[in-house]
């Protein structure tokens, strides 16, 4: 299990594939499984670099005072820096894409082109019960228990309106990846609902591309038309039929995306 020690603790990430390199940054509560599928699809063309961002799946959750999307943006560049990297594409989903723009714009010189799946550029575009995730106290609550019977019970319900036609991957990639401790799960969404990008988002000249779920209940899909406004020269593409997660959703239409995002 591929990893590096930072000063902020254990990042584990997967690397697989041959060909240009491509960072892939998972979203809120996920980790580098979210990639599974494109990668397997593309492991022949790229090699993609998945990490588990601080807090999540395998990398440390101790050793952190905090976990913001502004730790996440941190991060990226010590991977790169452990492992050679110069400048590489980077593409984030959701959390991670809002964290891949924040890397554009810090680090410019290492970001060859950004794009970004069912992402916020505006935190309030996050559903309502994704903001309640935020309040410590409702946290406590979902976190009750060795097995946490609430939060899978919520995440349960809930899977049927995220993920329309695969539900039951939703539901499974969650309960089976229930690898995030409690400051991690609150910190990382309160950060990421009052993140507003919009005032520096015209500091992007490198290629970018937004890729949107028109069935997103997550992260409100128009945001897709705040990227168009922001980023000007970027690139937006709808998926009609895709929720929050595309690449499970409508995978088709997804790896067309992706791979137009490749030959940007």
């Amino acid at each position: 299990m591929p990893s590096i020690i930072t000063d902020q603790g254990h990042l584990h990430y997967e690397v697989v594939g041959s060909g240009p390199p491509v960072i892939l940054i998972h979203g809120y509560t996920q980790s580098w499984n979210t990639w599974r599928s494109t990668i397997e699809a593309y492991a022949g063309q790229y090699r993609m670099y998945a990490p588990d961002l601080w807090g999540f799946g395998d990398s440390d959750k101790d050793r952190r005072s905090s976990f913001k999307v502004s730790d996440f943006v941190e991060l990226i560049p010590q991977l790169m820096d452990a492992l050679g990297m110069g400048k590489v594409p980077v593409m984030g989903h959701s959390m991670g894409g809002t964290t891949a723009l924040g890397v554009a714009l810090k680090y410019p010189e290492r970001v060859k082109k950004v794009a970004v799946v069912g992402s916020p550029i505006v935190g309030r575009s996050l559903s309502p019960f994704l903001k309640m995730m935020s309040i410590r106290a409702i946290a406590n609550i979902m976190f009750v228990g060795e097995d946490k019977p609430l939060l899978r019970a919520f995440i349960r319900g809930w899977s049927y309106f995220v993920s329309r036609q695969n539900p039951d991957q939703f539901y499974t990639m969650f309960v089976d990846n229930i690898k995030y401790s409690l400051d991690s799960f609150v910190e990382s969404i309160d950060s990421l609902r009052r993140t507003d990008l919009r005032d520096d988002l015209h500091k992007i000249k490198i290629p970018a591309m937004g890729i949107y779920g028109g069935r997103d209940v997550i992260v409100n899909p128009n945001q897709q038309y705040v990227f168009d406004k922001f980023i000007p020269h970027g690139r937006t593409i709808r998926i009609k039929k895709a929720g929050h997660f595309a690449m499970w959703d409508t995978p088709k239409e997804f790896y067309q995306a992706f791979q137009a995002f490749m030959e940007m």
